[in-house]
């Protein structure tokens, strides 16, 4: 999804992928506890104020308890006292986790850290609550209304503004391996963001998805042939492969020629990516600009840099292909067609499609079918309708046909993303202290909307045991056929605000047509994946460690 995931994917890293024992002097939760356990020293007078009348049998009175206490959190948890210049309260919540840094279980698993924490304070859950992370204060926001009224004051100048996340690592490393051009960077300028917006959005308007679909068709016939090919498959593998080629195809137009292409294109991509979610040495390390050219993570980006380089001299020259990089290459501002993307523009538009688009529909599409394995009446619903589908309107599909005839299929991708959406939500940075239902987010603070506990507090699915939410119990496709049951403005997993995703025409549609076409191929599959003890691997979504595995069977022709 893009682009507002990727302050929280990369903020992640800061911690997640380092074992903080890289600077503590023993395991990284024993460090947090001994840091926790240190007397600090809160003013210089304590001996003289223990022995007098502001003590109770050797020990401070309550006044200067929360003052001690205080002082302590302004030490271990630095910025994170209220706005005294507002009567207000802070939201509701503990600064609590390591110091400094903040709570580290967060960073393993972030939709389930924010529930406990939710549940610890109340029930039921607030709206808003707080914690310290990412070596800042954070506020969680939960729900449509609380959400939007945060997210509506981006990019104003004063009075309660935000703006996304980005001052996160060393600078050069993040400029190098991102570039500062996207979408996702522009944080100060209003008029320059939606600009960016403007012309990338018309690369994938509905109507550009849509004349995209038989090669979108294509690919997912072939995706589903691999996973007919053998007895056992894992899933991940299939739809992480599905994904890539879309990218290079569809989003980059690339011609790659032969396999050996294909597998170096699909190499680069992976060791980029995992520059910007794995390699915690490389974003939080003052390392210089030469040592970082000679790493790996560098040289694949580079290669993929003149990869898209290349193709954009090509279309300069050749003319538009279809391609997603084509309609930004010569699209126009319809208020004034001398503006344009710059060159640059356009590359680190394209490297945030390559990383917030490729993995998330190879993710969800991973959880998809493990909620199909687990429940084949569902599986059996799915592929009725493809069958009426190519009964009434022939083989190929069509995003019209997919919009308006497969209202199942499309609540199956729905109800998928409804109970594993994205890890954590968008993140802001508190330019002026907001006050807002009774309480206030102090300047300089975080505010992060959860998408998972929006879905989970939502009053259209809400049961009070969490079963909505449980993947034994939770998944009912059923509920979006129906308006009394189809959750609405708190169903948010492409977003929300000024960020909400740009890409989701075409996420959508490429999963959408993953499973018609494995739909149509495929009679039934079993679940090798053992459902009792499923381990799970954290990443920009949540999945099963062990991808999925299944053995389908296909239709008799």
């Amino acid at each position: 999804m893009i682009p507002s995931r990727i302050s929280f994917t990369i903020l992640s890293i800061l911690v997640a992928s380092s074992n903080v024992s890289a600077f503590a002097p023993s395991s990284s939760l024993s460090y947090c506890k001994h840091v926790r356990s240190l007397t600090v020293p809160m003013v210089p007078v304590m001996p003289v104020i223990k022995t007098s009348k502001l003590t109770t049998n050797g020990e401070l009175a309550p006044p200067l308890k929360f003052m001690c206490v205080m002082q302590r959190q302004r030490i271990l948890y630095p910025g994170s006292v209220p706005d005294s210049s507002h009567a207000e309260p802070v939201p509701p919540g503990q600064m609590d986790g390591c110091p400094w840094i903040g709570s580290i279980s967060m960073y393993s698993n972030p939709n389930k850290f924010v529930h406990n924490k939710a549940a610890k304070i109340a029930n039921p859950p607030p709206k808003m609550f707080k914690f310290f992370a990412f070596a800042k204060p954070m506020v969680v926001l939960v729900g449509s209304s609380a959400i939007k009224k945060v997210l509506s004051r981006e990019f104003k100048k004063k009075d309660g503004g935000v703006s996304q996340y980005v001052d996160f690592g060393q600078g050069k490393y993040t400029e190098m391996m991102f570039g500062t051009e996207s979408m996702s960077f522009e944080t100060d300028e209003s008029k320059k963001y939606h600009f960016l917006q403007k012309l990338v959005g018309q690369a994938l308007t509905p109507q550009s998805v849509a004349k995209g679909m038989p090669f979108l068709q294509r690919a997912s016939e072939e995706a589903v042939d691999k996973m007919l090919a053998s007895d056992e498959v894992v899933t991940s593998e299939i739809t992480h492969h599905l994904t890539l080629d879309v990218a290079w195809r569809q989003i980059i137009g690339l011609d790659l020629k032969d396999d050996q292409e294909i597998e170096d294109f699909h190499s680069a991509v992976e060791i980029w990516q995992k520059a910007i979610t794995s390699n915690y040495f490389l974003v939080m390390f003052p390392i210089p600009a030469w040592l970082l050219k000679l790493t790996k993570e560098y040289k694949a980006k580079s290669y993929l840099t003149r990869l898209i380089d290349n193709k954009i001299d090509d279309l300069e020259k050749n003319g538009p292909d279809g391609s997603t990089m084509s309609a930004m290459v010569f699209a126009v501002d319809d208020d004034d067609q001398s503006k344009k993307l710059t060159r640059q523009q356009v590359i680190d538009n394209i490297f945030l499609l390559l990383f917030a688009g490729s993995e998330t529909s190879s993710l969800t599409l991973t959880n998809a079918m493990l909620f199909l394995g687990m429940n084949p009446g569902v599986w059996e619903k799915l592929v009725a309708e493809q069958k009426d589908l190519v009964a009434k309107n022939g083989e190929a599909l069509t995003k019209k046909h997919m919009d308006n005839e497969c209202p199942y299929l499309d609540a199956v991708v729905k109800e998928t993303m409804r109970i594993i959406p994205v890890s954590g939500g968008g993140v802001r940075s508190v330019k002026d202290t907001i006050v807002m239902d009774g309480v206030q987010i102090p300047k300089n603070w975080l505010a992060m909307y959860s998408i998972s506990l929006t879905h989970e507090q939502d009053p259209k699915t809400w049961k009070a045991d969490g079963s909505h939410m449980e993947i034994s119990t939770g998944f009912k496709p059923e509920r979006w056929l129906d308006d009394e049951t189809r959750p609405n403005t708190e169903f948010i997993p492409w977003g929300a605000g000024h960020r909400f995703c740009l890409g989701h025409n075409l996420a959508s549609a490429e999963m959408r047509t993953f499973l018609a076409v494995m739909a149509r191929k495929v009679k039934n599959f079993d679940l090798v994946t053992d459902v009792d003890k499923i381990k799970w691997k954290e990443g920009v979504i949540l999945t099963p460690k062990d991808g999925v595995v299944v053995n389908a069977h296909a239709n008799p022709k």
